[in-house]
């Protein structure tokens, strides 16, 4: 009866072991004190550490979001935000991540950048979902905007859909803007358990395909494979390919991640605009993993 009580009177507990004494009663026995205490302090333990979590996953989504941020910028010279991305600046946020294993996503809001960003599933995306909001606007309101209307945004032609306010989790948080620097997967240079396999079976791939399997037998390609994270949806490589051979001059292979390994596709081929394979031959040499001559 006295713990029920206890559960029941929401500004003693958030008092702590202190409001236990707001609930004591003249005819109250010493154990019914005690227990009345000891129940108060169990709960108050029990919100504290709810807290912590709640910090914690709040901490891990924002540097979930900095390395997305690091990656885009590195690899696509962009981080979605640049328009009032400033490195340094603080700024309070409401981070909030989906509850929902199946359906992984994660962002924030911030009306100190009038911004909502959101970002799905497991890997690091590419493009971000963003919904602009007043400065005037509360972070939590402008959540509930952007959940309700399916985290509706310009770039894409469909919502996310099936997704409530109550499928997700949500912190407030002062963070700062970091540098952004290159991603951890090219800054820790650790190289995957698979990736020398991976990086024989695409040479080969790529190599048949140059070469129109033995049709131009003084086709010569040189692979440059760049280092890529557990989190990374692509894989860059820089592929170099003498005259004799079908695909000849530089091009740049934007391998995704598929059902059997790493996967070579039409759409990851990059040999045009001039400047875009500059860039990204420059970033690639720059993050050197492996070098294979086919």
């Amino acid at each position: 009866m006295v713990l029920a009580r206890a559960v029941g009177v929401a500004p003693p507990i958030a008092g702590g072991l202190h409001a236990a004494v707001g609930l004591i009663e003249p005819h109250m026995s010493p154990k019914a004190v005690r227990s009345l205490t000891v129940a108060i302090a169990v709960i108050s333990g029990l919100t504290a550490a709810s807290r912590g979590v709640s910090e914690d996953v709040a901490g891990k989504v924002f540097s979930r979001i900095v390395e997305n941020w690091r990656w885009s910028y590195y690899w696509f010279g962009k981080t979605g935000i640049d328009d009032v991305y400033v490195s340094g600046k603080k700024i309070s946020a409401l981070f909030f991540w989906s509850t929902k294993p199946m359906r992984p996503m994660r962002g924030f809001c911030s009306s100190d950048i009038s911004r909502c960003v959101a970002y799905e599933g497991v890997y690091l995306a590419p493009l971000e979902r963003e919904m602009g909001i007043s400065p005037r606007a509360s972070s939590q309101q402008a959540f509930g905007t952007f959940v309700s209307s399916g985290f509706r945004d310009p770039k894409y032609l469909s919502l996310i859909e099936g997704l409530s306010l109550a499928d997700f989790e949500s912190k407030e948080r002062l963070v700062t803007l970091p540098d952004l620097g290159p991603p951890s997967s090219i800054s820790r240079r650790e190289i995957p358990a698979d990736a020398a396999h991976e990086a024989e079976r695409i040479a080969r791939q790529l190599a048949r395909g140059a070469s129109s399997a033995e049709a131009r037998p003084d086709c010569r390609c040189s692979l440059v494979f760049a280092y890529y994270g557990p989190d990374d949806p692509y894989w860059f490589v820089l592929r170099t390919c003498s005259t004799a051979c079908e695909f000849k001059g530089k091009a740049i292979e934007m391998l995704s991640r598929g059902d059997r390994g790493w996967e070579a596709t039409s759409g990851g081929y990059i040999d045009a605009p001039a400047s875009d394979v500059e860039r990204l031959e420059h970033q690639i040499e720059r993050a050197e993993m492996f070098r294979l001559e086919r």
